[in-house]
């Protein structure tokens, strides 16, 4: 991607953004100090040295720093509030681990509803000045455009609806004209052209020879944008550019590589399953009597699963069944509810009283939060399957398993009960990792906890 914005843009951008986050804090503690319900505002420092850094850091991560010229006021709405949101549960949980005396959870609620709207509110601002900048004539950009077919008219008519960007169209050249190589040259010799679009369709006619265009461009020292045509080859993988060594490459990938986004995703794991397994801990005596009373038997159960890439790993559950239910799993395969490579029973015999408890409470996958902690799992993502059960695969099924498991996903909140069939449970499954942002993650996240406290709300469990 372009470097659009000099670093002391960057930075000055920051000092406001750190500034208004001090305003919001203040704004927040004066509110409740006139209500008589906080300390001293020395006592709530701590909540600052953890949220700023937070806060910059996730932003960076997220790109909220990044060239916002082709980005719409929807998506830099978007992209500012998932960026707090995160940073509001990164900072929470730096507060509750580190044992923070002071703590105003109001206080604390406050800060970032205001931080929220004042720092959105800025960044938007930004967009309508730049917009108001280049309506101006500021910061325009001179463009050659050239290509051929339906990748052309495409392009032509983005830029016509997008004024916004700043794009001005000096010239156009269909690679259909005579000699376009030579009109190329003349307009980039003759004319103030900043850069050179190039877009074509799928099939380019004989005798059009891209590389020469490109050639000619760079000779001229332009900016080159190439418009490539294997969107329409690809039914749902994305593009990205790379190099292996020296040598440049196109990555095609149908999950998120963002490897920003994955470390967002990756610390959120580790918050996650650090506060599980103190959870955990506490629960963990009461859980292990109930189960040693109710049946012989260890108190942990565990079972090879399939994670990321076809990895195996160990996951680990409260047992909930009878010691030898896996050798009575074949009696039992006849009376499957599910559709495919996945057993399922409503009344399954080799479940105990307490274990029945903990399914529908869901206590039985506490233990998992130690699969996260250890990278086998994530808080959200597919369900992990058994090997037998990838060896019944389909092609289009391991897909699946192309991303780490989760302990809930979008079937879990989706009304897994109701879904009888495998088929449905994978196309919920690739519609999560096609479609994954740190958003959707945090919707699933509160599903799965308003489903703990009702569990008859949607028949998912």
């Amino acid at each position: 991607m372009l470097k659009e914005h000099s670093t002391l843009a960057k930075v000055f951008v920051a000092v406001i953004d750190t500034l208004i986050l001090v305003f919001s804090f203040w704004t927040a503690y004066e509110w409740q100090n006139m209500a008589g319900q906080v300390g001293p505002m020395v006592n709530y420092f701590r909540l600052l040295y953890f949220s700023v850094p937070t806060v910059l850091i996730t932003f960076i991560f997220l790109k909220v720093y990044g060239p916002i010229r082709f980005d719409s006021i929807l998506q830099i709405i978007f992209k500012t509030f998932l960026a707090l949101f995160i940073a509001g549960i990164l900072s929470s949980a730096a507060l509750y681990l580190t044992h923070s005396s002071y703590f105003s959870r109001l206080l604390f609620g406050y800060y970032f509803i205001i931080a929220s709207i004042l720092v959105t509110a800025e960044k938007i601002a930004l967009k309508f000045l730049q917009n108001y900048l280049r309506a101006k004539g500021y910061n325009q950009r001179d463009v050659l455009v050239i290509g051929a077919g339906q990748k052309l008219e495409r392009l032509l008519d983005t830029i016509k609806r997008r004024p916004e960007w700043g794009l001005h169209v000096k010239a156009i050249l269909p690679l259909s004209s005579k000699d376009p190589y030579l009109e190329m040259r003349s307009v980039l010799e003759d004319d103030v052209i900043d850069e050179v679009l190039v877009a074509f369709s799928r099939h380019p006619s004989p005798g059009q020879d891209i590389g020469r265009i490109l050639g000619l461009a760079e000779e001229f020292g332009k900016i080159i944008k190439v418009f490539i045509n294997l969107d329409e080859e690809l039914k749902f993988s994305r593009i990205d550019f790379c190099y292996m060594g020296d040598m440049p490459a196109l990555a095609f990938y149908s999950k998120t590589l963002d490897p920003d986004l994955m470390f967002m995703k990756r610390a959120v794991d580790i918050a996650g399953a650090l506060v599980g397994l103190v959870i955990t801990a506490f629960l963990f005596p009461f859980i292990a009597i109930a189960i040693k009373i109710d049946s012989p038997g260890p108190v942990f159960f565990s079972q090879v699963r399939v994670g990321l890439n076809g990895r195996r790993f160990k996951l680990y559950k409260f047992r909930t069944m009878c010691v030898d239910a896996e050798h009575r799993k074949k009696e039992l395969l006849k009376a499957n509810e599910q559709q495919g490579p996945i057993f399922k029973m409503t009344r399954d015999p080799r479940v105990t009283k307490v274990g029945g408890f903990l399914r529908v409470s869901s206590l039985d996958e506490l233990p998992q939060f130690w699969n996260v902690l250890k990278g086998d799992m994530s808080l959200v993502g597919t369900r992990p399957p058994t090997p037998d059960e990838v060896h019944q695969y389909k092609a289009w099924h391991y897909r699946r398993i192309s991303i780490r498991p989760g302990i809930t996903g979008l079937w879990q909140v989706s009304g897994r009960n109701n879904i009888k069939k495998f088929d449905d449970i994978v196309t919920l499954d690739l519609k999560y990792i096609s479609s994954w942002s740190m958003w959707l993650d945090c919707k699933i996240l509160l599903k799965t906890i308003a489903l703990l406290i009702n569990p008859e709300a949607s028949g998912a469990r």
